[in-house]
C-alpha cells in the first residue's frame, strides 16, 4: 500500500510572493460566541446584548466580538505554520468593518519575507516567515489586513539558505487616516453614553496605568485551537513542541488580555486595531495571566467619540513548581487602539 505523509511546510518550502493553500471559510455563529464567552468571560457590552447592538448599530444581528473574529482570521493562516515553533509578532492589524454573527470570513495568506536565523550552539536551523494576511466577508468587503511572523524549522537541520529579508517590510505603523476610515460613523454614540455611566472617551485620562488585580488561568487551550481551525501541531501535541508540552496559541493570551482590558474600560465599544503584538515568552496550560494597561494617547473624532491608544503588558505566573527564572514571565507586549463613545 502506498503511504503518504501529511505534513506541514518547512522553511525551505516557502517562496516569496507565494499565496498559500486556501483555508475553509468560516461563518461566525452564536455557538462560536458562546464558546468565546466560556473561555474568556469578556464583558464587552455590544457582543453580549442583541437588543443593545440593534439600538446602537442598527443591525438586527448581534455584533461579533472583534477579538474572536481576529482569532478566526489568524487560524485560517496556519497552513503555513503547522510545524511552527512560535509566533513572534503581529503588526498593522486594522478591523476595517465590524463583524456580525452570521458573517462569513475568508482569508488569503501571502509569503512576503523569509529570513533564516543564525545557527547557535549546534541547534537545528530555523527561519522567520513573513505573512501578509487579508480577510474578507461574504460580500467581498475587506475586514482585516495585517502581517504576522512565525518561526518555522528547516526540513534539513543543517541547511544554509540565502534568505535574509528585512522583516521591517511588514509595517507596524498605522496611519490616523486608516483608523478614522475604519470607525463606524452610523452608530448612535449619544444613546450609548446616556445608557451607561462611567468613563467614556471624554473622561479618559492619558498617562494612567491600570493594574488589573483579577488574574485568569489558561484552560481549554486545545479547544480554542481546534475551533479557530489552527493547524499548528505544537498547540495540540506536546511531542511536537520544542518545550516538551503544549504551547498555548497566542490568540488565547491576547483574548484573555482583551477581556481584562474591559475591567478597566468597561465602556469600550470596539477593539479597532493592533499597532503591534509581540509574544515575548511562551504560555502554557494552567499559567495564570495578569495584565497592566497604560493609556498612551487620545484622538478625538469629528463623527463623535474618539480613539484611545493603549499598551497592554501581560505576565504569566507558572505556579510553585516553575523554575525561579520563568516563574513570572513577561509574555505579551501589545499596542492597540480602541474606539469609545
Amino acid at each position: 500500500m502506498k503511504e503518504i505523509l501529511i505534513d506541514g511546510p518547512y522553511f525551505e518550502d516557502f517562496t516569496i510572493g507565494e499565496f498559500l493553500e486556501e483555508p475553509p471559510s468560516i461563518t461566525i455563529t452564536d455557538g462560536h460566541a458562546t464558546l468565546h464567552q466560556m473561555l474568556f468571560g469578556d464583558r464587552l457590552r455590544l457582543p453580549l446584548d442583541r437588543h443593545l447592538t440593534h439600538e446602537i448599530t442598527g443591525s438586527d444581528r448581534p455584533l461579533a466580538n472583534a477579538i474572536m473574529a481576529m482569532g478566526f482570521a489568524i487560524g485560517q493562516t496556519t497552513y503555513a505554520t503547522q510545524n511552527v515553533m512560535g509566533n513572534l509578532f503581529y503588526r498593522g492589524l486594522v478591523l476595517k468593518k465590524p463583524v456580525y454573527i452570521g458573517d462569513t470570513l475568508s482569508t488569503t495568506t501571502k509569503i512576503v519575507a523569509l529570513r533564516q536565523n543564525k545557527v547557535k550552539g549546534g541547534r537545528p536551523s530555523t527561519g522567520m516567515v513573513g505573512l501578509e494576511i487579508t480577510t474578507t466577508n461574504q460580500r467581498g468587503e475587506e475586514i482585516l489586513h495585517f502581517w504576522r511572523c512565525p518561526m518555522v524549522p528547516c526540513r534539513d537541520p543543517k541547511v544554509q539558505t540565502t534568505h535574509a529579508d528585512d522583516l521591517d517590510i511588514m509595517p507596524s505603523d498605522i496611519s490616523t487616516q486608516s483608523l478614522v476610515e475604519a470607525v463606524p460613523t452610523d452608530w448612535d454614540l449619544a444613546t450609548y453614553k446616556k445608557r451607561f455611566a462611567g468613563i467614556h472617551f471624554d473622561q479618559v485620562e492619558t498617562d494612567v496605568l491600570f493594574k488589573i488585580k483579577a488574574r485568569d488561568t489558561v484552560t481549554s487551550a486545545p479547544e480554542l485551537t481546534r475551533t479557530t481551525l489552527n493547524l499548528a501541531m505544537t498547540h495540540t501535541d506536546a511531542g511536537a513542541s520544542v518545550y516538551g508540552k503544549r504551547l498555548v496559541y497566542g490568540g488565547h493570551t491576547i483574548s484573555m488580555a482583551a477581556a481584562q482590558l474591559i475591567r478597566a474600560l468597561p465602556n469600550t465599544l470596539l477593539i479597532l486595531a493592533w499597532r503591534h503584538c509581540n509574544h515575548l515568552a511562551p504560555v502554557f496550560e494552567d499559567d495564570i495571566l495578569r495584565s497592566e494597561i497604560s493609556i498612551l494617547k487620545k484622538t478625538p473624532l469629528a463623527s463623535g467619540g474618539g480613539l484611545v491608544d493603549l499598551q497592554i503588558n501581560v505576565w504569566a505566573d507558572r505556579g510553585e513548581n516553575a523554575p525561579k527564572e520563568c516563574k513570572n514571565d513577561h509574555v505579551l507586549d501589545w499596542g492597540l487602539v480602541i474606539f469609545m463613545a
